[in-house]
């Protein structure tokens, strides 16, 4: 099974975390909304937007099972720009082939061919702008292979070296990108330890960023101090004078097993980890305080400008000023209109149900990062006041929540209708208002029709529109004529084989094709 992530692209621009906050598809059909598997995108590595990017990036990552046989993950990262787009009836497509070859001293060892497909979108900022990860799991005996990927011309080549023995071993460091909960039966390449876990496909972090989690895993300690036995983990991110920072290190207490799984959260800073030169530092001693085995895996800060210090960063407070988690939460779900369908499981998945309130806010960091990184600031600030106006004008209906509406919904995604014709009193059809957008996402000429099947005093619902992705009735005109809608099944499939003339004299039909 071959696991695709649209993200946000940590170290330059958007990958979703577009970071993240990031939904798994299948490579196959599923691309962007596949089942309930939901990542969130981490407070604590976000970006900027979108700035110097190398199309094509890749890791690979070492990990051994219990029984001592190992694998590779090779992770991709890849712009939307490397990619073919084109654009299909009003609906953007992307698509790349991915080819990894895997070799040794004397032979191919592995050879794999992906179509990598994009998320279908009329987005056009979305369909250009964004960043694809992928992921290949390879199972290697021990030995020294070099491993080629190669993507729309561009290819990268890593040489790794697997190991044999009983000797204690630190896996890989996995910077992690985004994460979730493993749901019953949704076990996959990107699942470890019960979360999924998506990579950071960089050693560097972004200058906004406040904490950085990773997972490793630990190998044969037992072989060690023995089974159950405790040992001393520390870790912590190095200065710029190479030593460990106190402010910036931790300290666990393990029992020792064949096998040790470990997911931490580490605080940085605009010091540490430094520009360049910095490591992750992970000790293992025993309880004595002999050394068992050590790694230094090289971690960053990048700057947005190598002339503009990470001191002048500019820093955002739209999501630090949240203090009641429950008001937080449904300011995330006004987003929903402007969400992608990531963001969107995102919010009603994973943040439904966490009580970390700097999830949340982070992810409200990341959601306006990605949409305006010039000013995400201002852009949050319209936002919430759209979002003001319609829980005034449409939220009477649904407890003062107006993005909760179908007009709430379509106004916030779609901005201010240029005309309104309203018909909800003294009509002989459902009472109905009909939108009209000049221009909206790079298209012209978009209705929406919005009726009120019970009573007027209820929330419109949306009936017919001509947008691509919305709701599509070919037979609407029959439903607003009628109190009950009794049409049978044949006049419908007639009504889509045989299109009404759009100049009859029905009323709604004349304002819905040329609106006033």
């Amino acid at each position: 099974m071959q696991w695709v992530f649209l993200c946000v692209k940590l170290k330059s621009e958007k990958k979703s975390f577009n970071g993240l906050n990031c939904s798994v598809v299948n490579s196959k059909t599923y691309l962007y909304e596949m089942r309930k598997l939901i990542l969130l995108c981490m407070s604590g590595l976000l970006c900027l937007g979108v700035l110097a990017q190398t199309s094509l990036s890749t890791n690979i990552l070492k990990y051994k099972l219990a029984d001592g046989s190992s694998y590779i993950d090779v992770c991709i990262d890849i712009t939307s720009a490397s990619m073919e787009i084109e654009l299909i009836d009003s609906v953007w497509h992307s698509h790349t082939e991915i080819v990894i070859t895997v070799e040794n001293s004397s032979e191919l060892v592995s050879f794999r061919k992906v179509n990598l497909e994009g998320p279908l979108t009329t987005d056009s900022l979305i369909a250009h702008t964004g960043s694809h990860f992928h992921l290949e799991r390879i199972k290697l005996d021990h030995g020294n292979y070099s491993i080629t990927t190669q993507i729309a011309g561009e290819s990268n080549v890593d040489e790794i070296s697997i190991s044999l023995g009983d000797r204690p071993e630190i896996s890989d460091v996995m910077l992690i990108e985004a994460y979730s909960k493993v749901n019953p039966g949704e076990v996959s390449d990107i699942s470890r330890s019960g979360m999924n876990l998506v990579p950071l496909v960089d050693t560097r972090i972004s200058p906004m960023a406040d904490k950085a989690r990773f997972y490793v895993e630990l190998y044969n300690i037992d072989k060690v101090v023995g089974e159950d036995s405790l040992f001393l983990m520390s870790f912590g991110f190095t200065g710029g004078d190479g030593r460990m920072s106190l402010n910036h290190t931790r300290y666990l207490r393990l029992k020792a097993a064949a096998v040790i799984p470990i997911f931490e959260t580490l605080p940085v800073d605009i010091a540490v980890p430094p520009l360049e030169g910095g490591f992750l530092t992970i000790e293992l001693r025993t309880k004595n305080g002999d050394e068992i085995t050590r790694l230094n895996y090289p971690v960053s800060r990048w700057t947005p400008d190598a002339s503009l210090p990470l001191s002048d960063v500019p820093l955002l407070n739209f999501a630090s000023n949240w203090t009641d988690i429950g008001k937080l939460y449904r300011h995330l779900e006004d987003h929903l209109p402007l969400g992608t369908a990531t963001q969107q499981n995102t919010i009603l998945g994973v943040l439904k149900e966490t009580d970390d309130i700097d999830m949340m806010k982070g992810f409200l960091e990341q959601f306006w990062v990605n949409r305006n990184p010039n000013n995400p600031q201002k852009a949050w600030e319209n936002y919430a006041h759209e979002v003001m106006v319609v829980d005034s004008v449409f939220g009477g209906c649904r407890s003062g929540h107006g993005a909760d509406t179908d007009q709430g919904y379509v106004y916030l995604k779609y901005g201010r209708p240029n005309t309104i014709v309203s018909r909800l009193y003294g009509t002989d059809y459902y009472p109905y208002e009909i939108w009209h957008y000049h221009h909206t996402v790079g298209l012209s000429n978009r209705r929406f029709l919005f009726f009120a099947p019970h009573v007027v005093s209820e929330c419109l619902e949306i009936l017919h529109s001509d947008m691509p992705g919305e709701i599509r009735n070919d037979d609407w005109i029959e439903v607003l004529k009628s109190r009950e809608n009794r049409l049978k099944v044949t006049e419908s499939q007639l009504n889509r084989l045989n299109p009404r003339d759009t100049h009859s004299r029905e009323e709604p039909e004349e304002l819905f094709y040329n609106p006033r």
